[in-house]
């Protein structure tokens, strides 16, 4: 998503604060988009749908799989407003922010380190027959996703003052996690994530290779998955498995790449590089967490 992220260390908060980055712009505090607009909070729940399928002339129903849904992240507001007109104008501000077309990433001060990709959904702000000057409405945001997303990335600097990390994130206390090695061949990887990275279920990961000369042989022993790029590579040549796919030096090479890839299962993961050549690898990944 395009836009800066708002510094918020040492924000000030008198009641929950939300920080929401449209589509197309920076991250804002939500009551910057209009005056007297208050958030109250948000909540979601996991949603799982499971299939079974039913065999002819057999009772019951047998498991076939499970996956996780899209969901929605209730948003509630309070406004305060003046007259009927001030109220018809804030009640424009508000649907010009939010009805636009394209993902919204949502983090509250509960979790800064960890946000929400999310559409609007349709919302109703109506103005009170008592003419309090004040009214309270609800936004449902639809995320796709299902789950939640750590705001940085694996491979970014792990340390809290940088505001990209919190507590609560499977992060184990006291141990300086690596995502980037050089001229290791044994290695491990800490998913923090309370599920299995997994591409072929949209959960993106990247693994990008260099320095490395020859054939390269890369094995997951938690998982056994292994990831092969079978044509001779000299050490300038940059190979990125990118989720379902392989690249050469910016290039598609699926045809080399022999059409794997790699999951990380929940915790810790144990790699292995076959051979003795130099190499510089890195993993770049979000975590996902359940709502």
């Amino acid at each position: 998503m395009s836009g800066k992220d708002m510094n918020i260390a040492g924000y000030q908060y008198n009641y929950p604060k939300l920080f929401i980055k449209p589509p197309d712009g920076d991250e804002i505090d939500a009551e910057q988009i209009t005056s007297g607009l208050r958030f109250l909070d948000d909540d979601s729940d996991p949603i799982m749908t499971t299939t079974y399928s039913t065999d002819a002339g057999t009772d019951g129903q047998t498991y076939s799989y499970s996956q996780i849904g899209k969901n929605t992240v209730t948003g509630r507001f309070f406004l305060h407003y003046g007259d009927w007109y001030d109220y018809k104008m804030k009640k424009h501000e508000i649907a010009q922010f939010f009805m636009q077309k394209g993902l919204y990433r949502i983090r509250s001060d509960a979790e800064p380190g960890i946000v929400k990709l999310v559409r609007a959904g349709n919302f109703t702000i109506k103005n009170p027959e008592n003419r309090s000057h004040y009214v309270q409405f609800q936004i449902p945001w639809e995320n796709p996703s299902g789950v939640k997303w750590s705001l940085a990335y694996s491979d970014d600097l792990m340390t809290y003052d940088q505001n990209l990390w919190q507590v609560g994130m499977n992060l184990p206390n006291g141990v300086d996690l690596q995502y980037h090695f050089v001229n290791q061949h044994q290695f491990r990887i800490w998913n923090a994530s309370d599920i299995m990275i997994d591409p072929a279920q949209r959960y993106p990961l990247q693994i990008s290779v260099t320095g490395f000369n020859g054939k390269f042989d890369m094995i997951n022993e938690t998982t056994g998955d292994e990831i092969i790029y079978a044509d001779g590579l000299q050490p300038s040549d940059k190979i990125v498995w990118d989720n379902l796919n392989v690249y050469k030096n910016g290039e598609l090479a699926n045809d080399k790449g022999d059409l794997t890839w790699v999951r990380l299962a929940k915790g810790w993961n144990d790699f292995k590089i076959y051979g003795y050549d130099k190499v510089d690898i890195r993993f770049h990944f979000r975590f996902v967490y359940l709502n």
